[in-house]
């Protein structure tokens, strides 16, 4: 996940790029996902939950952390 020029140089090697909602423009229109919050207000977390769920994993990762509570 990235949100400015220096970032693009990575974003477009990865399998899987992202960008928070306000992210520049030009990083935006790179990347593979943008995320509906803003960078410092959920964005990564919304990121991880996507990848989480999409390896079917979200479940798993939730009792896990239900239990340690």
């Amino acid at each position: 996940m990235g949100d400015d020029l220096l970032d693009l140089p990575v974003l477009e090697r990865v399998g899987l790029s992202a960008a928070p909602s306000d992210a520049a423009a030009e990083v935006r229109q790179a990347v593979h996902w943008i995320s509906a919050a803003r960078g410092g207000r959920g964005a990564v977390r919304e990121f991880i939950e996507l990848v989480l769920k999409a390896q079917r994993r979200w479940d798993t990762v939730l009792a896990d952390y239900a239990s340690k509570g």
